[in-house]
């Protein structure tokens, strides 16, 4: 089986590995498609894993091997997956957070735990496979990933009990976009995006909001300085801009993330004064994924599906490398049939 595998100088290469075999609950995907994330990029820079490690977490395939005891979904199944498992019994998944499972730290596909889908198979649990229906196409199955970390940021934030509120997005990256993507879904009416390239702008536009290229330009678009500001660059500088734009007791959500250990650097003064609440937000719980497979089934994700490339797995290298550039693509996919 070919898989593309991290060197120890953390490039990608396309090794042979042995078949994966699935224990018990644990079935065998095909991989459809596989998306090459921000997280990707982060990881591979980290230096936290090891040669022969293979990324990807955002997915979609079709069952080939059932579970050895029966359980989970059967062979033909398509599906999305849920990149890891929960216990279900811990403070966190009790009370609802399942999204920050201690378990997570070894059942983790793609993201250093267990391999991901840069291969032409994967083992993952049966609970996490989501049935697809016939309309769904592979690459809007392998969105839902990345349209759950959306649902789960709007869920922490302002939005979810207020939808009149002026929204700023910065960064229009995948989850950025996808952040845009559930605003409007929601019916959010004042949403703006800024983003640099112009490609993303692009992206964006077409989900119906207003697009600028600075984060400065925000208040500019949106008439007023935003409500709630989502942060989804990863630039450990944006959080400090975010709370500069944010409206006085407004409120910033935290999407994107650094480089491990590095600070970010926040206007002490201005944001004690202002009083601007910032939150967290990281991946997501498994009734949202639930909720963003149905989201991106129904075409919530649509203008952003039509723009990805899809390349074949032994292009996996050089598509890290162009999602890295300012004028990279919107988002790309492998396909590791090819």
């Amino acid at each position: 089986m070919r898989a593309a595998a991290l060197t120890a100088d953390g490039r990608l290469e396309i090794v042979d590995r042995p078949e994966p075999e699935p224990g018990p609950g644990e079935v065998v995907v095909a991989v459809d498609r596989c998306g090459v994330c921000g997280s990707d990029l982060h990881l591979r820079a980290s230096g936290l894993l090891p040669a022969g490690a293979v990324l990807g977490h955002e997915f979609s395939g079709v069952v080939v091997t059932p579970a050895p005891d029966g359980a989970g979904p059967g062979v033909g199944t398509r599906v999305a997956v849920l990149p890891t498992r929960r216990c279900g019994v811990c403070p966190a998944c009790r009370a609802g957070r399942g999204n920050l499972c201690p378990l997570q730290l070894t059942t983790s596909i793609g993201l250093g735990a267990r391999d991901g889908a840069y291969a032409e198979r994967v083992v993952v649990p049966g609970p996490s496979c989501h049935a697809l229906p016939a309309s769904a196409t592979p690459t809007r199955g392998a969105l839902a990933e990345p349209y759950a970390v959306a649902l789960h940021a709007l869920g922490r934030s302002r939005v979810a009990v207020d939808t009149d509120l002026a929204v700023g997005v910065v960064g229009a990256g995948s989850v950025g976009l996808m952040c845009a993507a559930a605003l409007a879904r929601a019916g959010v009416g004042a949403v703006a995006v800024a983003d640099p390239r112009p490609a993303r702008r692009a992206a964006a536009a077409a989900l119906g909001v207003a697009v600028v290229e600075d984060a400065g330009h925000l208040v500019r678009a949106l008439g007023r300085p935003p409500d709630v500001v989502f942060e989804a660059t990863g630039q450990p500088e944006v959080p400090g801009r975010a709370v500069e734009i944010a409206v006085t007791g407004g409120q910033v959500v935290l999407l994107g993330i650094s480089g491990s250990g590095t600070p970010l650097p926040m206007p002490g003064l201005l944001w004690v004064v202002k009083e601007v609440d910032v939150v967290a937000s990281i991946a997501y719980t498994d009734s949202e994924f639930a909720d963003a497979v149905a989201a991106v089934v129904a075409g919530a994700a649509d203008e952003i599906a039509w723009r990805a490339e899809v390349r074949p797995l032994t292009a996996a290298q050089r598509a890290l490398d162009d999602l890295g550039r300012p004028d990279g693509p919107v988002k790309v996919l492998l396909d590791p049939s090819h």
